[in-house]
């Protein structure tokens, strides 16, 4: 299932991201993942969330059920280890391509 697409954001630099299975261990290593639907042009964005790639953080897997009650079906992901520039690359997608669900949702473990 490995399909390449490029986003742009607000700065219009486009970034390359690789569709990867949702059931996969994306979530595994640090980076960005966007969400999407398919649709009549091409990918709508429905949201947006950077990946920390550490043990047992659940975020991103909160993030994409969220994502999948908008519509989401695919999980593109782009690799990347700076938090700073992480944090950079999600602001500039939200900017540019508006997403369904904007933000990140501060999701927390019930005690």
């Amino acid at each position: 299932m490995s399909q390449q697409v490029s986003f742009r954001g607000a700065r219009g630099r486009a970034i390359a991201f690789n569709r990867v299975d949702k059931d996969g261990a994306w979530a595994r290593e640090p980076g960005v993942a966007v969400f999407a639907a398919s649709d009549s042009y091409g990918w709508r964005v429905i949201r947006v969330v950077e990946v920390t790639g550490r043990v047992h953080d659940v975020r991103p897997f909160c993030a994409l059920a969220d994502a999948e009650r908008f519509g989401a079906e695919a999980v593109f992901f782009a690799g990347e280890t700076a938090a700073a520039a992480r944090k950079a690359i999600v602001g500039d997608l939200e900017a540019g391509l508006n997403p369904v669900c904007a933000g990140d949702a501060d999701y927390a473990l019930a005690a």
